[in-house]
């Protein structure tokens, strides 16, 4: 709740899209908000209502919101710009889209090649920063900010014991921060993006 607080101090109208087992929408509700969560899977809406007591759409509600969440999602969607352009819809004037996925210039990517935790068969789409603020701005939205994360620097103590891996890593470690210096260090990025008054 803390990155939407920051962009958001007092809890407002919130929903979470593709909301999983409902977890970040219960915080939401504890946390003050007057929280609703999208998710498709109806496995994962019984999960919610079992776990957490927590009543999930499979659509998006009526009314506007103040701040919209995408954790782990747009990498999922197949077409990921109209319904990015309805969420823009859904939210009041001035009101914020969060979200949260992977970041395809990081050093670890490079690292791993085809071992890369984030490739997955369900990933239909890898952004960079760049890539996702350009889909976020042609679905409408203003005042890209990709929020600061945490670098994922290589654990040399563990590569000690693998030499040629270790220098291998400093190598991608070193060209990647060249190349990318404010964001190579991240292996998922969360963006923050305004609904145009």
């Amino acid at each position: 709740m803390a990155i939407v607080s920051a962009w958001h101090p007092s809890p407002g109208r919130l929903l979470d899209f593709g909301a999983g087992s409902g977890t970040f929408v219960k915080a939401a509700l504890d946390a003050g908000w007057q929280a609703a969560g999208v998710e498709h899977s109806p496995v994962a809406v019984q999960k919610a209502s079992d776990y957490y007591g927590v009543n999930l759409s499979m659509d998006i509600p009526d009314g506007s919101f103040d701040v919209i969440t995408l954790w782990d999602v747009v990498e999922h969607l197949k077409d990921p710009l109209p319904l990015l352009a309805r969420l823009n819809g859904c939210l009041n004037p001035g009101g914020t889209l969060i979200v949260e996925t992977g970041n395809y210039e990081s050093w670890m990517r490079i690292a791993q090649g085809d071992q890369w935790g984030l490739y997955l068969l369900d990933h239909h789409y890898y952004f960079s920063p760049a890539s996702l603020e350009e889909t976020l701005l042609r679905a409408g939205f203003a005042d890209f900010q990709l929020l600061p994360a945490k670098s994922i620097r290589p654990r040399w103590r563990g590569l000690l014991r693998r030499p040629l891996k270790a220098v291998r890593s400093w190598r991608i470690w070193k060209e990647a921060r060249r190349t990318w210096p404010d964001h190579a260090g991240m292996h998922e990025m969360i963006a923050a993006v305004k609904r145009p008054h």
